[in-house]
């Protein structure tokens, strides 16, 4: 197994870079909330510092590898609506590993774009295989449908490691869109990113976002840390700052789960630019530990 996704991950780069002679990159959008901020909850309320992260279904369509982090059976229906962009999504994801291959699907229909209105269809399968307890291997394909003022109908890839060095401490590394298909929502990036659980109750969490794709690299800063009171009720807070897409986010959350069940709501407010304003909830349902 580790064989066929060391093979496939590799043949994707080689692929994805032969693709990008033949053709320049198109420039993503800057005109407001894109597919990249199809977050759950948890997520959107910690500045949208997760892939490392691997405890919801929200892994899926971000770093596939985290999938097999923890043991379990996860079901999560989630949805967002961003004034006065008019961007909105819904989503849902189950996800698996309770055995030592996992894996997961999830559906996203998005509406997004401004005055550019887009209209999107995004199924995603992810799978993960645990080398060992402390080191993950994942890929992921996505079809994506789109339509409306940025058309396509293709198929990508992601692919990412994660490693846990110690029990408390989570680093991860994924490539996101891997084959070029030269739509401009749906660009080339990469994430470095880390996560810490102390003393059970904090988890801060920090991911680096590059974008290669023009001739000056373009970065992305997402931050945030989760209190867990009464091992009951998460408090969140987090903050993003995108040279990517030019935006800038602050946004918080609270939510309740019992056994890995439960709710979460987060609010995400633009700091200058069009000033939008996203709420979230997701529902997760959780069986098994």
């Amino acid at each position: 197994m580790l064989r066929v996704l060391a093979i496939v991950i590799v043949g994707t780069a080689f692929g994805a870079a032969a693709q990008d002679s033949e053709e320049p990159q198109l420039p993503a959008p800057a005109d407001g909330p894109d597919l990249r901020d199809m977050m759950h909850s948890r997520n959107l309320a910690m500045g949208g510092a997760y892939m490392s992260l691997g405890y919801g279904a929200e892994s899926i369509g971000g770093n596939p590898a985290a999938i097999a982090a923890f043991k379990r059976y996860q079901i999560e229906a989630s949805g967002a609506w961003d004034v006065p962009n008019g961007m909105g999504f819904g989503t849902l994801g189950l996800a698996d590993s309770t055995n030592q291959i996992a894996g997961g699907i999830s559906y996203h229909f998005v509406t997004y774009g401004g005055l550019e209105r887009r209209y999107g269809h995004i199924t995603t399968m992810a799978i993960a295989y645990s080398i060992a307890q402390w080191i993950h291997l994942g890929l992921a394909a996505r079809h994506h449908v789109l339509v409306g003022a940025s058309n396509t109908n293709s198929i990508n890839m992601n692919a990412g490691l994660l490693i846990k060095p110690a029990e408390f401490l989570s680093i991860g590394v994924s490539g996101h869109n891997l084959i070029n298909t030269f739509n401009r929502d749906i660009t080339r990036y990469f994430v470095a990113s880390v996560s810490a659980l102390i003393a059970g109750q904090l988890t801060p969490c920090f991911d680096l976002r590059a974008d290669f794709n023009q001739p000056t690299p373009r970065f992305a800063y997402h931050s945030g840390i989760e209190w867990l009171i009464a091992m009951a009720f998460p408090i969140r807070i987090g903050y993003q700052h995108d040279d990517i897409m030019n935006h800038r986010y602050l946004s918080g959350g609270i939510g309740y789960f019992n056994a890995g069940s439960g709710v979460d709501i987060a609010y995400r407010h633009e700091l200058g630019g069009a000033e939008g304003r996203l709420i979230s909830v997701t529902i997760k349902i959780q069986l098994g530990q």
